[in-house]
């Protein structure tokens, strides 16, 4: 992190002024509405003009003591007695600002910065759960949550704003971390979330379409990706067998060295309680590469592989002898879907009777998936429930019809809005010698509609069904 950059100076003798006092403490400052106002000084950056006069009106009733701004905006907006402060560098620097309030929070720890389009959580997971066998205190920031492994907060966020960011480094920092692991997502990346911010460590699990909504363009989705790697001083772990290494190394400009794994590794003999899909081929082999490069001997590896345990929402098994096998898993993009299927129809299909799916997909996300998934789902299973995901604000009817466009066999389709009433229905029609595969929410807590969130877990739900 660079210290003491000018305006940054500058803004903090302001906030040290009008706060009179000699220090500006991460206290004094708030960086949304929603949070408690008296006496602290508000700071705006990369706003919408749309709606700022109400933005700063509701701000100043509620006794604000000053308003830091990231450019110009008209006078009218601003009350008469409201000290204001514009710091065009603040937008793009936030991290320099706020590693400098926080008194350097990253100092002296090892940082691993997580991207791709599919399996991300999952290698965050395993590889705290790796280095907490090695001893190691890990902080992460990620989909499923934040905070010290394991005991995590919930959160919106994959990549949280900055200010979110920090309150946690800071926490990190006063509880002696040694390792922090960040979820890296294309939007995060490319709304600057993570600039400034020196990575030791960062990974690719893998790039396909995702997220085109936001980004537009494939090209635009995979530079996005790339802004971590170009912030990486050490060593990058790229999955070989992504189609798209060679668009990356083309747009990539770093001192890192680069590092290849694919689906295997040397070590073999080792039990593990993890699916052999290949998605954990990949993550096993990564965390083997990440550990030979930290010269851990192949005996404390087999060592820690024996003791992995899987991750909740991500391929958990649920089974009772007397039942079907249900699998659950986050699988929301079409090559998790594809991945996950795919090794379930070739490693059970001829033991069991059927295997019988339950899916959905996103609204107001990338609709060519859709029907993607439906010929993924045709063609590896015997039963496909379509079901909500998160509508949003789509029709949810619509998502499933875009979906049921794929599945040639309409016999096939079963069609149930409400996700408990399918994963009921799965439990109803299975039998004995069948698989269930519940994909798409995971461990995830709620269920989207519109604007609200109905309180739903599919791990939960289907226990209290065959418990």
């Amino acid at each position: 992190m660079k210290k003491n950059h000018p305006e940054i100076k500058n803004l903090i003798e302001f906030l040290k002024s009008i706060l009179n006092k000699k220090r500006v403490m991460p206290s004094d400052l708030i960086f949304h509405s929603d949070e408690g106002q008296i006496g602290k000084v508000l700071i705006l950056t990369n706003f919408s003009n749309y709606n700022i006069n109400n933005y700063i009106k509701s701000s100043y009733k509620k006794n604000i003591r000053g308003l830091v701004i990231d450019r110009e905006i008209s006078k009218k907006h601003i009350p008469n007695d409201l000290p204001v402060y514009v710091c065009k560098y603040l937008s793009n620097n936030m991290n320099l600002f706020l590693s400098e309030i926080y008194d350097y929070p990253l100092k002296g720890k090892k940082i691993i910065g997580v991207t791709g389009t599919d399996g991300k959580t999952s290698i965050i997971h395993l590889l705290a759960q790796t280095y907490k066998l090695l001893g190691k205190r890990v902080g992460i920031i990620s989909t499923d949550g934040n905070g010290i492994y394991p005991k995590l907060k919930k959160t919106i966020y994959t990549t949280p704003r900055s200010d979110i960011l920090y309150r946690n480094f800071n926490i990190f920092h006063k509880k002696s971390v040694d390792i922090i692991i960040l979820e890296a997502s294309s939007q995060g990346l490319h709304q600057g979330r993570l600039l400034h911010i020196n990575f030791d460590i960062s990974i690719v699990t893998n790039i396909t379409k995702d997220h085109l909504d936001y980004h537009k363009t494939y090209l635009s989705y995979i530079k996005s990706k790339c802004i971590l790697l170009n912030m990486t001083r050490k060593i990058i772990f790229l999955n070989k067998d992504c189609k798209n290494v060679q668009r990356i190394l083309n747009i990539t400009s770093t001192p890192a060295k680069f590092y290849y794994y694919d689906s295997s590794y040397k070590i073999h003999g080792h039990k593990t309680k993890l699916l052999d899909t290949r998605s954990n081929r990949y993550n096993l082999s990564l965390i083997y590469n990440i550990l030979k490069y930290s010269n851990i001997s192949d005996k404390v590896i087999i060592s820690i592989f024996e003791r992995l345990r899987p991750i909740p929402g991500r391929n958990n098994i649920i089974h009772r002898s007397d039942s079907a096998k249900f699998i659950i898993d986050y699988a929301h993009t079409r090559d998790a879907f594809e991945c996950l299927l795919k090794y379930i129809h070739e490693t059970y299909y001829k033991k069991i009777n059927n295997i019988i799916v339950v899916f959905g997909c996103g609204g107001d996300r990338d609709q060519i998936k859709r029907e993607e998934m439906g010929k993924i789902a045709n063609k590896y299973s015997d039963i496909v429930i379509l079901t909500n995901d998160n509508p949003r604000g789509e029709n949810p009817e619509k998502i499933i019809t875009d979906i049921s466009k794929g599945i040639t066999n309409k016999c096939k389709i079963v069609k149930m809005l409400n996700r408990k009433n399918a994963i009921k229905h799965s439990v109803k029609i299975s039998k004995k010698n069948d698989i269930v595969v519940i994909a798409g929410k995971g461990n995830e807590d709620s269920i989207i509609y519109k604007k609200k969130k109905i309180k739903h877990n599919d791990i939960d739900y289907l226990k209290s069904l065959i418990s």
